[in-house]
Formats: C-alpha cells, structure tokens, sequence
C-alpha cells in the first residue's frame, strides 16, 4: 500500500466518523452584565488617567510661592479671591488684653 491510498483511506475515515457524530458545539463567548467591581475598576483607572493628564499639564503652568505653597496661577488668584480686609485694631481692646495678661501673670506668681 502506497502512501497516497493510507492518506486517501485515512481522510475517507475521518469524513465518516465527522458524519456520524452530533454536531458538535462551540462555545460562544457571552457578553455579561459588568459587575459593580469591575465599574468601579474603570472608574478609579479613568480618574487615575485623568489625574495624570491634569498633573502633567499643571507642572508645565508657572509656579507663585504663597504662604510656604507652590501654587498655579489660577490657585493663586482664587486664594487672592478668598481674602477679606481685616478691621483695624482697636487700641482700646489691645489695653484691655495686656492688661488680662499683666494680670495672670501676677495671679501665677503669687500662687
């Protein structure tokens, strides 16, 4: 027997033996529900891009030190916003509280 009638017979073989049986089934891939995890998973990894781009534009902007901070421009103004006039001191008041103190301390050393 040649190789050419084993290759024949054996294709012949194979062709009945994939006739007589069930069809079989392929396993289709099933789109699910995402869980509350996994949006959550895209979520924090969408905030975390995001941080990212927003931390890589804001080291480019120009820096202004203020009160001991490196601040963006657009922090600083709204810090700037943020201020209120303070009233001016009251030299009444200003006697009033060194006299309390004067009088602590003499009320500590006595006793």
């Amino acid at each position: 027997m040649s190789f050419s009638d084993h290759l024949d017979n054996f294709i012949k073989q194979r062709d009945k033996q994939s006739q007589g049986q069930s069809p079989t089934f392929r396993r289709k891939h099933v789109v699910q529900d995402p869980t509350n995890q996994s949006l959550a998973r895209e979520a924090l990894a969408k905030a975390q891009e995001e941080a990212s781009e927003q931390a890589t534009l804001e080291t480019k902007q120009t820096h202004y030190r203020l009160n001991g901070r490196c601040v963006t421009e657009t922090e600083a103004h709204a810090q700037q916003q943020l201020e209120y006039e303070s009233a001016p001191a009251n030299p009444e008041r200003i006697d009033y509280i060194n006299q309390l103190r004067k009088s602590l301390k003499l009320k500590k050393r006595n006793n």
